[in-house]
């Protein structure tokens, strides 16, 4: 368990950014409810210069995240993966990705996910990602602790990568990590 103290300094960073968690949280949920909503109407992907997937689904989820965005934090800027841009006046800015993992989405794999995050002077402050078929929520503030669904999560104490776990998804890029060359033998 936490020292008091140390538990009241999370709970206090936590509250820092309440209400751009909370807002962050309700958005990817509602980005994951459209996201299905367009697929269950049956999904077409296009390419983009990347050779990456694209489909109507990441283009409305982005516009409607971005919209939500900038009626909650008009001060804040905007980054995202399908092209929306927002200069900030605050020093803040909001970083999304409508699908990460338009691939696995397109093929009705689970693993696709809504990201949105805050970068506040050049730090990433909070962080949402909802893995929206595992009905999962995962988020995070800096120095306010991770959680899933509500319940608090922390780095594993494993420290033998014989008994860890580790899950690629996607070989196409795998060469381009730094240590590609080493992680077979690793």
């Amino acid at each position: 368990t936490l020292a008091p103290w140390r538990a009241a300094a999370r709970y206090n960073a936590r509250m820092a950014f309440e209400k751009e968690l909370e807002v962050a949280r309700r958005i990817a949920r509602q980005a994951g409810e459209l996201a299905l909503q367009h697929r269950a109407r049956g999904v077409r992907a296009e390419s983009k210069l990347d050779l990456s997937p694209v489909t109507a689904a990441d283009r409305d989820c982005e516009r409607m995240i971005a919209q939500v965005l900038a009626e909650s934090f008009p001060e804040d800027g905007l980054i995202g993966e399908e092209g929306a841009l927002k200069e900030a006046a605050s020093g803040r800015r909001w970083i999304i990705d409508p699908i990460d993992g338009t691939r696995d989405y397109i093929r009705h794999t689970p693993t696709w996910s809504v990201l949105v995050a805050l970068e506040a002077s050049g730090e990433v402050e909070v962080g949402v990602c909802h893995l929206v078929e595992q009905a999962e929520m995962y988020f995070a503030t800096r120095r306010g602790g991770a959680y899933v669904n509500d319940r608090g999560i922390r780095v594993s104490s494993i420290r033998d990568p014989g008994e860890a776990v580790l899950c690629v998804n996607g070989l196409n890029d795998v060469g381009k990590i730094p240590f590609a060359e080493r992680l077979l033998g690793w």
